[in-house]
């Protein structure tokens, strides 16, 4: 083999053993950047979308929630108050009136001649009375110059006594009689609907019968039961909102009354919460949702309350923060247990927190929002 062909050789050789390191060496700084890049994306914790909750500002409130039927506050059965047939009934159910207005008018036949008996009555037992009471006027001066004795003058004064007390006997009666005459004519007690009409013209009712019964549909009531824990929350004055069944309208109401007796059995306590339905759009008997708002605050940043993180007593939110995780303490204003969300402190509108479902993170990690 000549010089030549030698130094070719080598020159190959030297080639291969130099491409062979370099290979080598990339292949390991690939296995480094990729073991690197690998421990890069296992700091980086995953997060759900979902489990994420934005700050907002707004008004918040503290309610309790209630349900109840409602009905009207003034309403009353008319019933009859004498013995008489019914000439006529002059309104019929579901008809408004008046006060004052004539719903029926029974016989006065009997009762009218009842009168005039008792007006006859009165006037014998008043010229009775001025008859005894001449007589002892008379009496009393001839019994001072002696010539009667006091034995006749005090039987003069009995008699009169007697003639004045038949005399205030008769007036009661006719009175009564008067009285049971104008109970002939039924009239509407208040303004309202008659939303039951139980005679017809022609029917003989005795006293008690129940006739009529009235409500006064411009003022409804709703009496709302609270459990016996949460009563010392509620207090008369306070805002309701509510809503009827089949309809998502919100209508404006106060708390009226509380009574301080609780019911038997339930150990809950009646609230009246008064309506004013003067447009008549609300109906007695329609069931009843809605809340008493016991507290209400306003511009305060708002969040579900899923969002905080609860221990020891302390309360603190994992905020994200350039997709880094910064614990802050933070302190509840307000939480309305109704739609779970909180008025909280040490945080501004916008800011995203993580909810505490997410018990993996820790202050400080990187996170990567994912929809999945």
């Amino acid at each position: 083999m000549s010089l030549k062909n030698k130094k070719w050789i080598i020159l190959v050789v030297l080639l291969v053993v130099v491409i062979s390191v370099v290979v080598k060496i990339k292949s390991s700084k690939n296995k480094h950047d990729l073991k690197d890049s690998a421990n890069t994306e296992s700091n980086v914790v995953l997060i759900n979308k979902s489990e994420v909750y934005t700050v907002a500002n707004k008004s918040i409130e503290n309610t309790l929630n209630i349900t109840g039927d409602l009905s009207a506050k003034e309403q009353t059965i008319i019933s009859s108050e004498v013995d008489a047939k019914v000439l006529n009934v002059l309104v019929s159910e579901g008809q408004s009136v008046k006060k004052g207005t004539v719903l029926a008018l029974l016989d006065t036949a009997d009762l009218a001649q009842a009168v005039m008996q008792q007006e006859a009555q009165l006037s014998a037992a008043q010229s009775q009375l001025v008859l005894n009471k001449q007589k002892m006027t008379t009496q009393e001066q001839l019994l001072k110059e002696g010539f009667v004795s006091q034995i006749a003058y005090d039987e003069l004064v009995a008699n009169y006594k007697s003639a004045l007390q038949n005399y205030n006997s008769q007036m009661a009666l006719l009175k009564r009689s008067q009285q049971q005459l104008s109970n002939t004519k039924i009239t509407a007690p208040f303004d309202g609907v008659v939303y039951q009409s139980i005679i017809d013209a022609g029917q003989f009712v005795q006293k008690n019968t129940k006739l009529f019964a009235i409500a006064n549909l411009s003022e409804l009531q709703i009496k709302a039961p609270v459990p016996s824990d949460q009563i010392s929350a509620v207090t008369v004055g306070e805002s309701v909102v509510f809503s009827v069944e089949n309809s998502d309208k919100k209508i404006n109401a106060h708390v009226a009354r509380i009574n301080p007796v609780s019911e038997p059995g339930t150990r809950s306590y009646l609230v009246y919460i008064d309506v004013d339905n003067t447009n008549i759009n609300l109906r007695p008997g329609q069931f009843v949702q809605g809340d008493i708002i016991l507290e209400r605050l306003h511009n305060k940043n708002v969040v579900d309350c899923d969002a905080i993180f609860s221990k020891n007593g302390f309360n603190y939110v994992m905020l994200i923060n350039n997709n880094v995780i910064n614990k802050k303490d933070v302190q509840i204003e307000l939480k309305n247990n109704t739609t779970d969300e909180c008025a909280i402190n040490q945080v501004e509108s916008g800011n995203q927190l993580v909810s505490n479902s997410v018990l993996t993170i820790k202050d400080g990690d990187k996170i990567s929002l994912m929809s999945y």
